[in-house]
């Protein structure tokens, strides 16, 4: 019997976001983009702020986070060049699985959980890009992730949940998105770490900054490539964001300075880190 909810809990929860929060992702279409402030009056607050500076951390994930030499590494370099690294106390991992659910972690997750010596402060999940949001995986999204946070418990680690992003140009896509984690985090009482939120107001604020890289889809009848529509991949600029709203959360402090900016223009990085901050003060609203 679950000691966080009961099933029949994460039943109600699982049909309570499938009745609120889902549509039919073929819905989705390039957009405008609303400004900063219009995205933040249209989302739910978080409940959980974060309380403490995390030194052992393992990401579970998809390509989301491995992509550009992993999240991992990126927030690892941040926290390196800003002087606050312990040789033996910090460890930063990835574990993930190319286009996985929550759901397609579980047995690695056991295993991982099984292994005491690991010490991790805090676990990260990273679910599909669009599993929180369609009507035909939201439920499984729901239920494996209150089962993932009542395994991590259970071993006195943190659960945290890493809010994705929604494709290039469909801002509607990332508000949901959004409201779903922060409402499921909320629920589940965990931190949520607002990753989309901070790509929404890059694409609005920073729309010089490419965040996303397209999908190779085949080659055309002269041999030249072709591409998915939707991107959703992040670009060096994406992992980096990504990993700085990481590090404004965790550490709770602004990376505004840190001198590793990975492939960026030291230009783009700074204007990332400030960004960042921004956002995560914004959303766990220290600031008006």
């Amino acid at each position: 019997m679950m000691n966080i909810f009961s099933f029949k809990s994460c039943m109600k929860i699982g049909a309570f976001f499938l009745l609120s929060s889902c549509v039919n992702l073929s819905g989705y279409a390039k957009q405008d983009q609303p400004r900063s402030e219009s995205f933040f009056a249209s989302i739910v607050a978080p409940s959980v702020q974060p309380t403490s500076n995390l030194t052992r951390v393992l990401f579970v994930g998809n390509s989301f986070s491995f992509y550009n030499n992993g999240i991992h590494n990126h927030l690892g370099s941040l926290i390196r060049s800003s002087g606050e690294w312990k040789r033996q106390q910090n460890r930063l991992r990835l574990s993930t699985l190319s286009g996985g659910h929550i759901s397609e972690h579980s047995a690695d997750l056991e295993s991982i959980l099984s292994d005491a010596s690991q010490n991790w402060h805090a676990i990260v999940l990273q679910g599909h890009s669009n599993e929180p949001i369609s009507s035909k995986k939201n439920k499984a999204f729901v239920l494996a992730t209150a089962k993932a946070v009542k395994q991590i418990k259970a071993k006195g680690i943190q659960p945290i949940l890493f809010m994705t992003w929604g494709y290039k140009n469909q801002p509607t896509m990332g508000m949901d998105l959004a409201n779903i984690y922060t409402k499921l985090a909320n629920k589940l009482e965990v931190l949520v770490v607002p990753v989309g939120v901070a790509f929404a107001s890059a694409e609005t604020e920073l729309s010089n900054i490419e965040l996303f890289v397209p999908d190779v889809l085949g080659a055309d009848s002269e041999n030249q490539l072709t591409y998915r529509k939707d991107w959703k991949h992040p670009s060096e600029a994406g992992t980096y964001l990504a990993a700085c709203v990481f590090y404004a959360t965790l550490y709770q402090r602004s990376p505004e300075g840190i001198i590793f900016t990975g492939k960026l223009h030291k230009d783009t990085a700074l204007a990332l880190q400030k960004l960042s901050w921004k956002v995560t003060q914004q959303f766990f609203k220290k600031v008006k």
